[in-house]
């Protein structure tokens, strides 16, 4: 089942689109994913350097982080990369030990689900699609599920 026609189908919530403006007011989201069979968005835009900052207006919080950082479980100024965020990291490490890097990004992360395990397994699948979209490639729900179960084992648990 290929993402861009069932998985990012809907409208994205107003609120999202709000808070990515008010995050990057000099940049439009370039991809809006919404994880399957969750309701977590995820609005972004290519970064000028190779920083991933993701932006939660629900924990109204801000993490920004590099790959070296993120394989410290560290924000860019050595601080602890949030709970919330780890998932998000954790995902992009693992993506990209399979092959599929993913450029320094600007992300706001929306769910609707209340902070806690299911949240930020939720957020962990929206960015792993967001991963595979960057990439033009083709993902089911299972497979989704696999790069975040292994990012959990090797990364937010470990």
């Amino acid at each position: 089942m290929s993402a861009s026609s069932s998985f990012t189908s809907g409208d994205p919530p107003v609120r999202l689109l709000v808070a990515f403006q008010q995050a990057y007011p000099e940049q439009t989201p370039e991809r809006l994913v919404r994880a399957p069979g969750r309701d977590v968005w995820v609005a972004a835009a290519r970064a000028a350097s190779e920083h991933f900052t993701v932006t939660s207006p629900d924990h109204e919080a801000r993490a920004t982080f590099s790959l070296r950082s993120a394989r410290l479980r560290r924000t860019v100024t050595q601080r602890p990369l949030p709970r919330w965020a780890r998932y998000p990291a954790g995902v992009i490490l693992t993506l990209g030990s399979g092959g599929l890097d993913i450029p320094g990004l600007n992300t706001v992360v929306l769910s609707g689900e209340p902070p806690g395990p299911a949240y930020e397994f939720g957020l962990g699948m929206a960015f792993a699609a967001l991963g595979y979209e960057i990439h033009a490639q083709p993902y089911t729900s299972d497979m989704l599920i696999d790069v975040v179960d292994r990012a959990r084992r090797e990364y937010v648990e470990a």
